[in-house]
C-alpha cells in the first residue's frame, strides 16, 4: 500500500507542476525567490511603445513602424514583464522612436509606469533593455547625460545586473539593461560584443553583459529581424530554443534573448510585422506547449505583445505560454546542491559552477615596476595582512564582501566580479558550514588562481604555489588532510598576488562519496540517526530504519513508525538492529528518495529549546523508551533527530514507543490508563473496552 501512495502521490505533484498560472498580474509570486533570473522564460514586448505615433507624419509612421497595439501600462497586467524602449533625444527630454518614427511616449512617462507597477505589484519585477535610437535625434551627444538624470531619479527601484541574480533579490525593481555606453555610472548593467541580424546560430553566441563591478558573462541574441523568408525565422527562433532550453538547472549564468520579432523583405512595415507575429508567435507557443523544451526560453520579444488570439497575432497565446512555462521544468537556484560528474557533492561550490560570496581585503603594491621583469613579484611579496588574518576567529567584519570568481577585464573565465588594480593583493575569508561528520569521507581542494598564492583551512595551511593556473577548466587539486574540516563553520583564509598580467581567483571543496558510512548502535533498543550528507540503503543490512508518520482515524490520530529502505541526505530517522551494540557498514546510494511524511527532524545546526514541552528527544526513562521534553535551554548538538512539538496544541508529558516490533507510538496522555478514557476508532468515547481496537489513554489497543 506504501508503494501505491506513493506512486499516487507523485502523479498528483506531476499535475501541480503543470498547473496554469491564473493570476498573470502577479505571476511572478509562484517563483522561487532563490531562483536565478537567467534561468526564466519572460515574455517581452519588441519596440514596446510603437502603439501610437505622433507628429504630422504619424499616419506614415504607423503603417511603417507599428508593432503593438498594446501601450507597456496595458501589457502590465497581463503578464508582460520585458520591454524593449528606443529613448532618443527630443529638446530638453528622451522620447521614444522607432527608427525616425515618433511614437507619442516620452521616456521619463513610461519608466514612471513600470516603476509604479512594480511598486502596487511587489512581487513581480520587470526588465528593460534599451537602445539609443540615433535617428531619432542625428546622433545627439547629449543623450548620455539625460538617460543617467532619468536613471538617477529612479535609481532607488533599480537592481544591478550580476550574472546570478536572483527573482527575490530584483523583487519590486527594474532591471535595467543598455546596449550604450551613457555618462557613469551604469545602472543595471550593459551589453557588448552583440551581433545583430544573424541567421547562424554560431555568430549568436558571442555576446556578453556586465553590471557595475561585474564583468561578464554569456549573453546569447537572437535577433534576426530582417527575414529573408518565414521558414529562415522559425529555424533561428528553434536553434536559440534547442540551445536555451538545455541550461535547465545549470550554473553557467547564460542570459537568453530569443526574438520571435522580424519582418519579411528589406524595408519594414507594420503589415510586415504583423505578418510575422502570425507566423512566428504561434510558432513558438507551439513549441513550447508540445513539451518538448522544457527548460528556459529565456528573454522573448515579440511584436503585438499579448495581443488578444482573435487578432491572429498570437500574442497573448504566446505571453501566457512563456508565463506557464516557467512551471514546466527545474530552474538553478542558489544554494542548490553542486555535483562533479561522478556524483561527488561541492560542499563549497567553485565559482566555475555557482558564484561565491566571501569578505576580502584588497592592499596595493609599490609603484609598478617598469616591465615584467620580476621587481613587481619582490615588492609584493613583502605586502602582508593584518595580524591572524588567516585565523578562524579573526574579526573580518570591516572587509568588504564580494563575489566569486573575480578577474581583471579582458580575462577569459565566462563570468566573474571585477578585480580591482592592476599590481596588488588580495586576503579573502570564505566561511561554508558542513551539516555531517567529515571523518567519514575524504575532501578535494580546487583552485584558480592567478598569480601566486597561498590558501589555509581553519587556520591551517594547506597548499600554496608560485605562478598561475594553466586554463579554466583544468583547477589545481589538492587532497585536504584528515582532521582539517569539521561539522558547522569552517573558513577558508586565502591570499592571492597580482603581479602582472590577467588576475584570476576562484576555489571549491569537493567531498568525495564513500560507498558504505559507518552506523555505530549502542545496542538493541531505539536510536535516533541522521544520515551524513548521503542517501542510505538499509534494505540489504542487519539494521533496520523507520520513519515517523502520522495516522488519522475519524477524530482520533497517533503516529506509527514506518520502515523504509532508502533514506535521504540530512534525513532523521529512527535505528535499531536486532544484533545488537557494534559499528554497521550502510550503503550510500545514488536512488533518489522523499520522506515527505516524517514527524522528525534533523538539527543541522544546534538548536535550543526555548520554551517548554517544544523539543522531544529520544530517551528511555524508567524502562520506557520514547521521546521526553528537553529542559529550557538545552542545546541540541548537530546531528540530532527530535521530534518539534512547538506548533501543538497538546503538550504531553512523554511520546512512547511500544516495544521494538514498531506497531505504533502512543499519543501521550497525562492521564494513567487506569483511567484513561477509552475510545472506538470513529472517534466515540466509550464507557468501557470493546472487544476489537480501543485507543485507550492514547495506544491503540486489542481486547
Amino acid at each position: 500500500m506504501k508503494k501505491v501512495l506513493l506512486v499516487i502521490f507523485s502523479f498528483f505533484v506531476g499535475l501541480a507542476a503543470k498547473a496554469q498560472v491564473t493570476d498573470y498580474q502577479n505571476w511572478m509570486a509562484q517563483l522561487d525567490d532563490d531562483a536565478f533570473v537567467c534561468q526564466l522564460s519572460i515574455p517581452g514586448a519588441h519596440d514596446a511603445c510603437s502603439s501610437e505615433f505622433s507628429g504630422v507624419l504619424s499616419f506614415i509612421y504607423k503603417s511603417s513602424a507599428q508593432t503593438q497595439t498594446k501601450t507597456v501600462e496595458q501589457m502590465l497586467p497581463l503578464g508582460v514583464r520585458l520591454f524593449d524602449l528606443r529613448p532618443c533625444v527630443s529638446g530638453n527630454k528622451l522620447h521614444i522612436n522607432h527608427g525616425v518614427a515618433s511614437t507619442k511616449f516620452d521616456f521619463d512617462p513610461v519608466m514612471g509606469q513600470i516603476k509604479q507597477y512594480v511598486i502596487d505589484h511587489p512581487t513581480e519585477f520587470c526588465i528593460v533593455v534599451i537602445r539609443h535610437e540615433v535617428e531619432g535625434d542625428n546622433n545627439n551627444s547629449t543623450f548620455g547625460d539625460k538617460l543617467q538624470a532619468s536613471l538617477a531619479a529612479i535609481k532607488d527601484y533599480l537592481v544591478d545586473f550580476r550574472p546570478n541574480l536572483t527573482v527575490g533579490e530584483a523583487r519590486g525593481k527594474i532591471l535595467f539593461i543598455s546596449r550604450d555606453d551613457y555618462t557613469p555610472p551604469i545602472y543595471g548593467g550593459r551589453t557588448v560584443d552583440l551581433s545583430d541580424n544573424r541567421s547562424n546560430i554560431n555568430d549568436m553566441l558571442g555576446g556578453h553583459c556586465f553590471g557595475p563591478g561585474t564583468y561578464k558573462c554569456s549573453w546569447w541574441l537572437q535577433d534576426h529581424y530582417e527575414i529573408s523568408n518565414n521558414d529562415t525565422k522559425k529555424q533561428v527562433i528553434l536553434d536559440m530554443l534547442t540551445r536555451s532550453y538545455q541550461l535547465a538547472g545549470k550554473y553557467n549564468y547564460t542570459w537568453v534573448v530569443n526574438q520571435t520579432s522580424g519582418y519579411n523583405g528589406s524595408t519594414s512595415s507594420a503589415s510586415a510585422y504583423q505578418a510575422n507575429a502570425k507566423l512566428c508567435n504561434k510558432y513558438m507557443q507551439e513549441l513550447l506547449a508540445s513539451g518538448n523544451y522544457n527548460g528556459p526560453a529565456g528573454l522573448v520579444f515579440m511584436d503585438y505583445a499579448a495581443d488578444g488570439d482573435n487578432s491572429g497575432y498570437y500574442g497573448l497565446s504566446l505571453t501566457k505560454e512563456l508565463i506557464n512555462h516557467n512551471f514546466r521544468y527545474t530552474m538553478a537556484k542558489q544554494g542548490d546542491a553542486i555535483y562533479d560528474a561522478s556524483g561527488n557533492l561541492f560542499v563549497a561550490p567553485k565559482g566555475r559552477d555557482m558564484m561565491w560570496k566571501a569578505k576580502f581585503l584588497r592592499k596595493e603594491g609599490p609603484s609598478q615596476p617598469g616591465g615584467e621583469d620580476g621587481n613587481a613579484v619582490s615588492q609584493l611579496d613583502g605586502v602582508t595582512g593584518p595580524a591572524n588574518w588567516y585565523t578562524e576567529d579573526f574579526d573580518d567584519s570591516g572587509w568588504q564582501t564580494k563575489l566569486f570568481p573575480t578577474a581583471s577585464a579582458n580575462t577569459g573565465a565566462p563570468y566573474y566580479s571585477q578585480w580591482d588594480g592592476t599590481y596588488n593583493v588580495l586576503f579573502i575569508r570564505r566561511e561554508f558550514y558542513l551539516n555531517h561528520d567529515p571523518s567519514i569521507s575524504s575532501y578535494r581542494f580546487y583552485t584558480y588562481h592567478d598569480d601566486d598564492y597561498r590558501v589555509y583551512l581553519n587556520g591551517v595551511s594547506i597548499d600554496s604555489e608560485n605562478g598561475w593556473s594553466n586554463d579554466f577548466n583544468n583547477y589545481r587539486t589538492v587532497s585536504i588532510p584528515s582532521g582539517r574540516l569539521k561539522a558547522g563553520r569552517n573558513v577558508l583564509a586565502i591570499m592571492v598576488q597580482q603581479n602582472w598580467g590577467g588576475a584570476y581567483f576562484d576555489c571549491g571543496i569537493l567531498r568525495v562519496t564513500p560507498s558504505k558510512v559507518p552506523l555505530k548502535l549502542t545496542g538493541t533498543d531505539w536510536q535516533t540517526y541522521v544520515t551524513p550528507g548521503f542517501e542510505m540503503n538499509f534494505s540489504s543490512t542487519n539494521v533496520k530504519a523507520y520513519q515517523i508518520v502520522e495516522v488519522v482515524e475519524g477524530n482520533q490520530s497517533y503516529a506509527r513508525a514506518e520502515e523504509v529502505s532508502v533514506v535521504p541526505a540530512n534525513q532523521a530517522v529512527l535505528v535499531r538492529s536486532d544484533n545488537g551494540a557494534g559499528t554497521y557498514q550502510i550503503p550510500v546510494t545514488r536512488t533518489s528518495a522523499t520522506l515527505e511524511s516524517n514527524l522528525l527532524k534533523a538539527s543541522t545546526e544546534p538548536i535550543t529549546a526555548t520554551a517548554a514541552n517544544t523539543i522531544y528527544c529520544l530517551a528511555n526513562v524508567s524502562g520506557n523508551t520514547g521521546f521526553y521534553p528537553v529542559a529550557v535551554g538545552t542545546t541540541l548538538p548537530q546531528g540530532k533527530g527530535y521530534l518539534d512539538m512547538s506548533s501543538s496544541n497538546a503538550k504531553p508529558a512523554r511520546i512512547l514507543l511500544e516495544g521494538n516490533d514498531a506497531t505504533g507510538i502512543a499519543v501521550p496522555t497525562t492521564e494513567t490508563e487506569d483511567n484513561a478514557p477509552v475510545f472506538n476508532l470513529s472517534g466515540q468515547r466509550l464507557s468501557k473496552p470493546q472487544h476489537g481496537i480501543n485507543i485507550i489513554g492514547g495506544k491503540k489497543i486489542l481486547k
